[in-house]
């Protein structure tokens, strides 16, 4: 029996199936096992085939990757899978990796870093290029951002007693903007700022700024 990794591909085009299978096949430790051109077909395969690792497209007819991730991990949790897609897009790649995916690389990727990707996702690497891991950082500071701000606006919700005029100003001391900085950007004096942030003191039940701001991140974390 070979020792070489046993390679499912998963691809509804038929020229890039192709390729795929030579460069595996050019591969002296790796071999094609199956090939399918969507996820209904993989499942077949994987039926009576037991690869090493599935390089799975998203968009495919009948079933699609993502799909297909779902029920391959209702019966395997452990089978490697390697997303290899033309698309560079967030809801793709969080729901491919939420849905149990071990790396995700674009198409767009040299032949060698392939075959390499291949290898060390089966050796239980996760994988994600740069540019997908840049798209990973993008959303989570966005989201962290929109979280922030939604936790905010629900503390304001739950307590009345600030005023219109006070909010931004604690939005932006959150940010650790001086006194200096609020003011330009609220277009108010720095005496103003000072004056409304000694209100804001006495409301949060503190004396100075570093009280307040570990008093409001306490609350919006509650």
């Amino acid at each position: 029996m070979s020792n070489a990794l046993q390679i499912l591909i998963v691809e509804d085009d038929a020229l890039l199936r192709s390729g795929l299978e030579l460069i595996i096949a050019s591969e002296a430790d790796m071999e094609v096992c199956g090939i399918a051109r969507n996820g209904k077909e993989a499942l077949q395969l994987l039926e009576t085939a037991h690869p090493d690792l599935v390089l799975m497209d998203v968009q495919m007819p009948e079933m699609d990757g993502l799909a297909c991730i779902r029920e391959i991990r209702k019966r395997n949790a452990e089978l490697p899978i390697l997303i290899l897609t033309t698309f560079n897009e967030e809801e793709y790649i969080f729901q491919g990796l939420a849905d149990g995916a071990n790396g995700y690389i674009l198409k767009t990727l040299d032949f060698e870093k392939l075959v390499q990707a291949i290898r060390d996702t089966v050796n239980k690497q996760f994988i994600l290029p740069s540019q997908v891991a840049a798209k990973i950082a993008q959303y989570a500071a966005t989201n962290s951002q929109f979280m922030k701000e939604k936790r905010l606006q629900l503390f304001f919700e739950t307590d009345q007693s600030f005023t219109k005029s006070e909010r931004p100003i604690i939005e932006l001391l959150l940010q650790r903007l001086s006194n200096k900085e609020i003011a330009d950007s609220l277009f108010l004096t720095e005496g103003t700022v000072k004056n409304k942030l000694s209100t804001i003191y006495i409301k949060l039940g503190v004396q100075n700024r570093q009280d307040a701001i570990r008093n409001l991140e306490t609350n919006l974390l509650n």
